[in-house]
């Protein structure tokens, strides 16, 4: 098995949740953990319990759909660390509503996240992933992304974006030796989907009828994935009830 040891590893969307839950388990190898979230201060909780499992840890507040942000932010890691060996797009948002109920403002503010977060992160890094020929990319995105439904306009068409953005770039860098990942965590105890069931309108539109797997679950995967870089998912939608990933993944016997 493979390790994170000592390697330079990202995590956006870190203060909560999925994010959260990864970096307790990255942490359990070592490496220097860099986690980000809106502010560094949200990150308090994550960070001293990724610091007692072992890990090296930092906190960097600033808004990944913010380009000019993103950019400073991965420059300075690179000045101070000199790679990443690991970049996790975990941020992202989410608007229930119908089209006609939510604004093109509050529409787009879901892309900037979503689509735009990972793109500002990942044009920052890639070009220092291949001047050394090396790098992991993870992006998360969503079953959503081919299973439209009621009030998911925004978020759904955010997470198809991303997905097809993934595999694109996976062309892109086929010839190189960095693997970039699409992973869909599955249902997940998120504040979305908390918002989700707090509405009995939304809630119709939901997959299943209870509010999903804990989060150590995906993060266990996205650990792996992280961790192992498998040369044949690379590319691809990497989704938690698929691929036999649970097996692989150690989620099952």
């Amino acid at each position: 098995m493979a390790s994170l040891k000592d390697k330079i590893v990202v995590l956006t969307g870190a203060s909560r949740g999925i994010g959260a839950a990864t970096a307790r388990m990255l942490a359990e190898d070592g490496p220097v953990l860099i986690l980000c979230a809106r502010t560094a201060e949200a990150n308090a909780d994550t960070k001293s319990a990724a610091e007692a499992i072992g890990a090296t840890v930092e906190s960097h507040g600033f808004d990944v759909a913010d380009a000019a942000a993103a950019q400073a932010f991965v420059d300075d890691v690179l000045a101070r660390h000199g790679r990443i060996d690991v970049l996790i797009n975990n941020a992202g948002s989410g608007k229930m509503g119908s089209v006609a109920d939510v604004p093109p403002a509050e529409y787009l503010a879901v892309q900037q996240v979503n689509v735009m977060g990972p793109y500002n992160m990942i044009y920052a890094a890639l070009p220092s992933m291949l001047a050394r020929d090396a790098g992991t990319i993870i992006n998360l995105t969503s079953a959503r992304a081919f299973l439209p439904d009621r009030f998911y306009a925004a978020y759904c068409s955010s997470k198809a974006a991303l997905l097809s953005m993934t595999q694109c770039l996976h062309f892109d860098v086929a010839d190189t030796g960095i693997r970039i990942y699409a992973f869909s965590p599955g249902f997940t105890q998120t504040d979305m989907v908390r918002e989700i069931y707090s509405n009995d309108v939304f809630r119709q539109a939901a997959l299943t009828p209870d509010q999903g797997q804990e989060p150590e679950r995906p993060a266990k995967v996205l650990a792996w994935l992280a961790r192992e870089a498998p040369g044949d998912l690379a590319g691809q939608h990497v989704q938690i009830q698929f691929n036999d990933i649970g097996l692989r993944a150690g989620l099952e016997d």
